[in-house]
């Protein structure tokens, strides 16, 4: 095993066969890349912390790097644990450099902010070479969710059923496809035709351990439907996934929904899973200054499947999504 820095674009496929730890790095911004060569086949690449307050990729990931010694392997593995390192050792989902959130970044820039450059290093170093790709997400520090995958709808139909194929491997987790938002990971990817999906863990500021086993099951199961290793692939049998499919936009977009009418502390009424009527009380904003108390009230009837816990909040932020499932 070996790490070098790349400044340049480097060929997956001019590695030899076997383990390699590779950095890519330019203008001040990097990332480690660990990447299994077999022999020809897919590129498969997948990582964790696209937002620094999410564990569960990072977690998976890197003891994939010290313990995963797959035999006859039929193509190439590449797994960044931590996309966004200055997000992740601050602790926080957004860059402390610019603030920059890098999942509304993509292709991203060599010549802009530090965010920018990230999506860039990332689009054109790794992603350009990707036949595959699996983007591991979760509700972070502030937030709690129902855990889902998901992917953008595409107009090729061999790209979409692709897509879907890999999103059933985690049948464990419910299914979220939607059209096309601009700036993510997924955008990049589908601008190149690239089948891609990404999978939300439960986050609250921690790692679940029925989540980090799904994750690692249906990644495993993901390698096998691709072709990279042979077989049916591990664990029981997929069950029928709970599937939902909306042509609109807005309705995956989590930031969105339930906006924080006033800065103060926000109470919760609802649980994760929850299924609410419209109008029904999801929490309560106390404004900190005042005596002033600020129902929330249910945008649609649903699911409750994201719901905020930091109890601080500033007005504009989201509080609780919910879902028709």
């Amino acid at each position: 095993m070996e790490s070098t820095v790349a400044t340049v674009k480097n060929s997956l496929l001019a590695l030899p066969p076997g383990l390699h730890r590779r950095r890519f790095a330019a203008r001040g911004v990097g990332f480690d890349a660990w990447i299994w060569r077999g022999g020809d086949g897919p590129v498969l690449l997948v990582n964790g912390a696209t937002h620094g307050d999410e564990y569960e990729g990072p977690t998976l990931l890197r003891a994939w790097a010290e313990t995963w010694r797959p035999k006859n392997l039929r193509g190439t593995v590449v797994t960044v644990p931590v996309l966004n390192e200055a997000a992740f050792f601050a602790g926080q989902r957004c860059h402390p450099a610019d603030g920059g959130n890098l999942a509304r970044a993509f292709p991203g820039s060599a010549r802009g902010g530090v965010t920018a450059r990230l999506a860039h290093l990332f689009d054109t170093h790794l992603l350009a070479q990707a036949t595959h790709y699996v983007d591991l997400h979760s509700a972070g520090a502030a937030y709690e969710l129902l855990p889902w995958t998901g992917y953008i709808t595409h107009p090729a139909p061999a790209t979409d059923r692709t897509q879907r194929a890999m999103a059933a491997c985690f049948a464990e987790f419910w299914c979220w496809a939607g059209p096309f938002l601009p700036g993510r990971t997924l955008s990049a990817a589908h601008a190149r035709g690239i089948p891609a999906i990404y999978v939300e863990c439960r986050g609250a500021g921690g790692v679940a351990p029925a989540d980090l086993e799904n994750l690692d099951l249906g990644l495993r199961r993901v390698l096998h439907r691709l072709g990279l290793l042979a077989g049916p692939g591990p664990g029981r049998p997929l069950a029928a996934q709970r599937f939902r499919l909306t042509r609109d936009a807005d309705e995956a977009h989590l930031q969105i929904h339930h906006p924080a009418p006033a800065d103060g502390l926000f109470t919760p009424t609802v649980e994760v899973g929850d299924r609410i009527r419209r109008g029904q009380a999801v929490g309560q904003v106390a404004e900190l200054g005042s005596a002033a108390v600020h129902r929330v009230g249910a945008e649609r009837g649903g699911r409750v499947v994201m719901l905020r816990r930091q109890r601080s909040v500033r007005r504009g932020d989201a509080l609780c999504t919910l879902a028709p499932v």
